[in-house]
């Protein structure tokens, strides 16, 4: 499964991807384009749908989002493959934030989204 968005989700969307995902899913984001491309697929295939999409590879990042807990995990591989990011796949707090925007912008409807500090 792979779902690319540039609209918030719906309600009945986010339920039905919980269920589908069993609430963690994959996702790439950029933050430039308030763009994400999800599912349980590879970070790798996710990323390839961002760039078909005409996204640049340096406003690319991947993550890990838990939807029951609301929880972002900003650590994964395919982002070691971005040209502005640490050769440790550490993001900056700067990466973090923008990316923390667009999954509120995306989640905000998730029952139990909860912004991290």
């Amino acid at each position: 499964m792979q779902i690319y968005k540039r609209v918030q989700f719906k309600k009945h969307e986010l339920l039905q991807l919980q269920q589908d995902c069993e609430d963690y899913v994959w996702a790439v984001v950029d933050p430039s384009n308030y763009s994400i491309a999800l599912g349980d697929e590879y970070l790798a295939d996710l990323r390839d749908c961002l760039l078909v999409k005409r996204c640049r590879p340096e406003n690319i990042f991947g993550i890990g989002l838990n939807l029951g807990t609301g929880e972002v995990d900003y650590i994964a591989q395919i982002n070691r493959r971005n040209p502005t990011v640490a050769r440790s796949g550490e993001l900056t707090i700067e990466n973090k934030d923008n990316i923390d925007k667009v999954i509120h912008y995306f989640f905000e409807k998730l029952p139990a989204y909860r912004e991290t500090q």
